[in-house]
């Protein structure tokens, strides 16, 4: 069998679900709609911090995030992926006892602390994600933000010869031709054609002991990329790979080298609509924090890297749900001019001093 192009789309982390579409699904779609060009993100990465948010949640917003179609555990491969998980807390948000790895940070030092999430993305991603978030994404009202990093670099168990590459065409979503690093390879490829699809599955050399074989799952549409995303369904994408994992035979694959370094994604509007709602207006963190004041989820952003070439896949995901207090915290920073009162808090009363610093 010659398959002459494969349009790759990356599936990770995908835990199916009988009930509904999982979240993987569900949020694969959304993006696919919402996005323009190569697009990239990690279920995985998504699913790890939300798991974050639900250790240290209750009541209604434990309930919601209960109620997400997640895989009940992490996939385990037979190659070595490394994740990393951290918790970076506003210096004023009295935490619950017990709590414990949270990392301290003046969020009203915005500059500073997205500096050092930042560093804590590279540092775990080996250093392919190099800027997840922004100054402007935090103020003295975020509480903390919870974050992920998840990073994988393996060979093909049947690698492409380099002498094999060759300049070649690629037909783009919108019909026009551009010229691509064609690989090709033969080996023993599981693939399969349906009605609507060609798809091929590339394994990957196992490096650990154990564990689930790994594999870069590439499905190509026979018509329009995009309306073939925004419908998959779980109940589609296990029928291609059903069927994939029943073709054997020598298999030629002739597919382009590949670098997507996505922009950041908001996840947003792909969460709300897979069910998360309350938790964007209202949230209760009680299992972190002792404070009063009232939390939501600001945002869940993402930001991916993926390298496809001859020799295997190097990919990096750096992911980061935001947290924020409804209302001022317990703690008024006055590192700007100000005016000051000395008297009663009764309206009625003439205050003793007032005045202005400019200049402490």
């Amino acid at each position: 069998m010659t398959i002459k192009t494969i349009a790759a789309a990356l599936v990770m982390g995908c835990g199916l679900c009988t009930a509904a579409d999982s979240l993987s699904m569900q949020l694969f779609r959304t993006l696919a709609k919402e996005t323009e060009g190569n697009m990239a993100f990690s279920p995985q990465g998504v699913e790890n911090v939300l798991n974050t948010l639900k250790k240290y949640s209750a009541g209604d917003t434990l309930a919601e995030l209960e109620s997400l179609p997640m895989a009940a555990t992490a996939p385990a491969f037979n190659i070595n992926v490394k994740q990393a998980d951290a918790l970076f807390v506003a210096n004023n948000l009295p935490l619950v006892p017990g709590v414990k790895d949270a990392v301290s940070v003046n969020f009203g030092q915005s500059e500073k602390a997205a500096q050092t999430i930042n560093d804590w993305c590279r540092a775990h991603t080996n250093g392919l994600i190099k800027k997840l978030v922004q100054a402007n994404d935090f103020s003295v009202l975020t509480a903390f933000v919870a974050t992920n990093a998840i990073y994988m670099k393996e060979k093909w168990q049947f690698p492409f010869n380099p002498n094999d590459s060759f300049p070649g065409e690629f037909t783009t979503a919108d019909g026009k031709t551009v010229s691509a690093n064609m690989m090709s390879c033969t080996a023993k490829f599981p693939a399969a054609k349906g009605e609507d699809w060609v798809a091929i599955a590339l394994p990957y050399a196992a490096s650990a002991p154990t564990g689930e074989p790994c594999y870069f799952i590439a499905i190509s549409p026979t018509k329009d990329i995009r309306n073939f995303a925004t419908t998959l369904t779980d109940a589609k994408y296990r029928a291609i790979i059903t069927r994939i994992g029943y073709a054997g035979g020598q298999t030629r694959v002739v597919m382009p080298s590949f670098t997507v370094d996505a922009s950041t994604l908001n996840l947003n509007n792909a969460l709300k609509a897979a069910g998360l709602k309350k938790i964007f207006s209202y949230a209760d963190f009680s299992r972190l924090t002792t404070s009063q004041t009232d939390l939501y989820l600001s945002a869940v952003l993402q930001k991916c890297y993926v390298k496809v070439e001859e020799q295997g896949t190097e990919a990096a995901a750096a992911t980061a749900a935001i947290v924020n207090f409804r209302a001022m915290p317990r703690t008024v920073v006055l590192d700007r001019p100000f005016i000051w009162v000395i008297g009663s808090l009764s309206a009625n009363t003439t205050p003793l001093f007032m005045g202005i610093v400019e200049q402490p």
